[in-house]
């Protein structure tokens, strides 16, 4: 079906001040369902990177094992509730070990899912999700910063049912999709034409196209770390993650 990537680096701004990283990524493979989870941790709230650690394993176990319901229900504001409540309830005893309040680990939640015939989206906070179809990069969901570009909606904000975004679909003619944190979408994502660049579909093909050839460190996986650590986090002071899944084509 699809191979995947998925990574995080440390932005230029926290390796300067000494402090961790906030963005976290995760991938799942499960009962023919794969699951690429993407999270970023608010900069205003001093544990995120522990809740967007935690809400992407939750989220890519949650949808691995749910796909079908989630993607064949009918009361989307429910389904909605349904997710935010998991979520959070894997977040308070992470909480709780860490002597904070869930706030503390205040972090976005993007998702994509498929199987060999659906896909399923979810997305609160900004960040984009992208796709690739018949050769096009497309935006499926632009970042939420309401009237503010620093500001969003965090998966444990009250808000977070009403301001999450899910689409669902077949898979024909796409080829691949795309995560994004904030600060990736510096070089990937024009906000004045809500566009992706066209290098995603790039990555997508090269991702979709690599050789099957097994190997502990493969060529292409090298080169996208590499564009990660260089160009993409050198155009902004802020942590940067992606997603990929890419159809095979060998």
């Amino acid at each position: 079906m699809f191979r995947e990537f998925h990574y995080q680096v440390r932005g230029r701004g926290h390796a300067l001040d000494s402090t961790r990283g906030q963005d976290r990524t995760a991938y799942l493979s499960c009962g023919g369902v794969q699951v690429l989870c993407l999270s970023d941790g608010a900069g205003s709230a001093s544990h995120s990177e522990f809740g967007a650690q935690t809400l992407v394993d939750a989220g890519c176990k949650l949808i691995a094992e749910r796909f079908a319901d989630l993607v064949d229900s009918d009361d989307g504001a429910s389904l909605k509730v349904e997710i935010v409540r998991h979520l959070l309830a894997r977040l308070e005893p992470v909480a709780a070990r860490l002597d904070v309040e869930v706030r503390d680990l205040a972090a976005t939640f993007l998702a994509v899912a498929a199987d060999s015939r659906r896909f399923l989206i979810i997305h609160v906070g900004d960040g984009v999700v992208g796709y690739v179809k018949f050769g096009h990069a497309l935006v499926a969901s632009g970042p939420d910063n309401s009237e503010f570009a620093n500001q969003t909606t965090f998966l444990t904000a009250e808000s977070a049912a009403a301001a999450m975004r899910i689409l669902r679909g077949g898979l024909d003619g796409v080829t691949g999709f795309v995560l994004m944190s904030d600060g990736t979408a510096n070089s990937l994502y024009n906000t004045r034409t809500n566009e992706l660049a066209p290098a995603c579909a790039k990555l997508v093909a090269r991702l979709g196209s690599a050789p099957t050839i097994q190997t502990k460190n493969p060529k292409h996986r090298r080169e996208l770390r590499r564009l990660m650590d260089t160009k993409i986090r050198s155009a902004t002071k802020d942590d940067c993650s992606i997603g990929i899944l890419a159809r095979r084509l060998n």
